[in-house]
This record gives structure tokens, sequence and C-alpha cells, in this order.
């Protein structure tokens, strides 16, 4: 892609994140998150915010490196601690409704490798135990909130690491725009009709009262089971949500750019059977791949991995993270998956096939749920956990069976691929 074209493009990405993806209110203030190396792209974003009116833009900026050094050499009782001002300007954040902006695609990513997955869980922890209350608002939509994808040279050398640097970040650079439909003639018309497509689907699942799905995948693995034969049970009044998403005022806007999935809330007690993932996931940073988890009245309580078991036993530490918060369909005919690369950032893996989430649960999942209060949520059966990590099961051999209230089935998905059916709405 030409420089000047690719400019033009990015100019493009900035201004549809502003207008499409935060859907920025006029006296509205903004959080945008990014690494440093993102401070071009940046400067982009901050520039269209102030342009649609916004009153206030802050940059919170991500350096690895420098979240290394404390991690490496602080005092352990030192990974407690979490400043109290952080506290007072989230309260802020929520209180004048700010939109976040969070730009990933990290510029050190394996910054991490050598730390202990423990150290890193007692630091997060301590945090996000403080901002409790401004990630409930997150979840529940009270803030318009989207997360995108910036390259990097170092995440452009992990997906494509037989080109040389520069050609990298420029394939990367196609990818992201590709994905987000920044190359068609007008991305906001054509992000609204990927939104009615999706929605399409959405609705197929409401009419037909669907409450459990059954992830079926008879390829064998190698303990001569199918590879996968999970139900995960719904709560009792599902809310499946695609696309876009409103705040309690009616503003709409997409969560994540790009998004290829339809989803809902599992109920925390209701999952049954085993799974094994198709692709790669990053907790903590480090990977997992290969993994096998077995269910029990929605507890996970069996695992195994061929990578990063060790991350997984970490991370089973969490309250709550034994659960599911999160099941999703995905088409693997994405253009994410299509691409037939590991993009090595959840953003984009997580689009590519159908998948599930171990963790926090979204009350959005769960028609009214945005209106709950979190003592309410058990009651529902809404998972509550402190991390909320995604793991991609969807291959072209499986099928997703539909559950409704009457206890009879429908077939959603054959193959991986959403049915004529499903697809029409």
């Amino acid at each position: 892609m030409a420089d000047e074209q690719m400019q033009e493009q990015q100019a493009r990405y900035a201004e549809l994140l502003i207008k499409l993806g935060v859907n920025l209110q006029p006296g509205q203030s903004l959080r945008v998150s990014g690494d440093l190396e993102h401070a071009e792209f940046v400067r982009r974003v901050v520039a269209q915010a102030y342009q649609a009116g916004a009153r206030y833009v802050q940059v919170d900026w991500v350096d690895a490196p420098t979240v290394h050094a404390r991690l490496a050499n602080s005092q352990p009782d030192y990974l407690d601690y979490f400043p109290d001002y952080e506290v007072t300007r989230h309260h802020q954040m929520v209180d004048e409704t700010w939109a976040r902006l969070s730009l990933v695609g990290p510029a050190h990513p394996h910054a991490f490798d050598d730390l202990d997955p423990a150290v890193m869980q007692r630091a997060a922890r301590a945090r996000q135990t403080r901002l409790d209350f401004y990630m409930q608002a997150v979840m529940s939509n009270r803030l318009q909130w989207c997360v995108a994808g910036v390259p990097t040279r170092a995440w452009a050398g992990e997906v494509y690491p037989d080109l040389p640097p520069e050609e990298a970040v420029d394939a990367l650079w196609r990818m992201v725009l590709q994905t987000c439909r920044v190359d068609q003639p007008d991305p906001i018309i054509a992000w609204e009709r990927h939104d009615r497509n999706l929605k399409n689907i959405t609705r197929f699942l409401d009419t037909q009262q669907i409450r459990a799905v059954r992830y079926l995948d008879t390829a064998m693995g190698p303990d001569g089971k199918p590879n996968t034969d999970l139900t995960v049970g719904l709560t009792d009044r599902p809310n499946w949500i695609a696309a876009s998403s409103q705040t309690p005022t009616g503003v709409s806007f997409m969560a994540n750019m790009p998004t290829e999935e339809v989803f809902s809330t599992p109920h925390m007690q209701r999952t049954e059977g085993w799974v094994r993932t198709s692709k790669p996931t990053f907790p903590f940073q480090r990977t997992v791949d290969g993994a096998y988890f077995r269910f029990e009245q929605g507890e996970m309580v069996e695992y195994s991995a061929e990578v990063g078991e060790d991350v997984l036993a970490e991370f089973f530490t969490n309250e709550g993270a034994r659960r599911l918060g999160e099941v999703s369909l995905v088409d693997e005919r994405s253009p994410i998956n299509q691409a037939g690369i590991i993009f090595h950032e959840i953003l984009f893996d997580e689009n590519a096939v159908s998948h599930i989430a171990f963790g926090q649960a979204y009350p959005e999942g769960v028609k009214g749920g945005d209106d709950l209060d979190p003592s309410e949520y058990e009651a529902v059966g809404v998972n509550e956990s402190k991390v909320h990590v995604d793991f991609m099961i969807g291959t072209s051999t499986m099928r997703v069976i539909g559950i409704r209230a009457d206890g009879s089935e429908v077939l959603v998905m054959e193959n991986g691929r959403f049915t004529h059916e499903a697809l029409a709405g």
C-alpha cells in the first residue's frame, strides 16, 4: 500500500474509532490508553476527538518495560499497593461518564516471559480490587468503550516472522484496516450493514428461545473421544449481543473493532462436558495452547494444556475463574480466520472462531442485566470474577446445536458456519 494511501486510511481509522467506536458525544470527555509506540496514531485520535467536540482527552501511556521493572524488582509486599489518586480519578470518569478507547498492540510482547505468573497476578489483583467499580461500569455499558488495534514493529514481527520489519508492519496495518472495514468506500455504512447482519443472528436465537448451546466436534481427540462435546446453559432470560451496544441513555457504540461474534452470558452453574481449544490465547501475556477443559455443574473441574499449563494454574486461583462468563459464536468464514494467521492479540484472535471465556460475565447478556445491582448477579446466574479471558474453540468440523426452552433442538451452525436460517434472522 502506498504511503499516501496508508496515511489516508489511518486518518479514516482514527475518525471511525471516535465517531462509531466510542461514538463520542459533544461535551463528553475521553480516556485513551495506548503504547508509547502508538504515539503517532494516538495524536490522530486526540485531534479527531477534539474535532468531535470532546471536553477533555486524557491519554494513559502503556510501557511494558516500565511495568516489568516494578514486577521484577519491587519488594513483594509493595505489589499489593495501588494509589488512592488512581481510584479518585476513575470515580470521576464514572461519575462524568467518560468514554474509553483502549488501543492494543504490544511493543514488547515478550517483556514478561521471565516473570513468575504469580507475581503478575498479585499486582493485577491489587489494581482490579481497587478499580472494581470502574470495570463494573464498563461491563454494564454505563460508559461507551471501544478496543481497537494499532500495529507495532514487535507485534508485526510476531504475526509475520518471515517478513522484513518494515514490510511486516505494512502488512499488519493492511490487515487491521481491512478487518475494521476502513478499506471500504464508506466505512461507517459498511459497519452499519455488518451490525445488521450480526443482529439477524441474535434475532434468530432470541426467536427460537435458545436456552443452551451445544458445541459438538466429533473429530477424535488424543483420548479417543470427540474433541469437544460441551453444553453451555444460559440464564433464564438470555440476551444475545452482536456488534453495537448501547448505554442506558441510548448512545450506541462498538465495544470491539473488529468484531465478528454474537455472544451471551452463561448461567454460572449450567455448563457440562468438555472442550479443546483450537487456537492459542494469552493470559498474563503468556501463551496457552492445546488446552483441554472439563466441566461439571458449571465449574471447570479438570484441565490440561500442551503449552502454558503453569499459566492456567495461576489463572484459576482467581475467584470465579473456573466458571464461564461468556459464550460466543463466530462463523469460521470470519475474515480474521480466513487471513490464516494468529494475531497474538485477543481482540483479533477471539473474532476468528467461536469461543468461551472464563471469569467475569457481561450483565448485558441477561435481559435487564444492565439494571441489576452486583448483589443480584449470583441469583440470576451471572458469574463474578476479577478476570475475563477468552479461549477459542471453534473448528471447521464443529456443529452448534441450540436447545430451546421446551427442550427441542435447532441447528445453529454446521461445519463451523451459521445455517441459512440463522443468517436470515
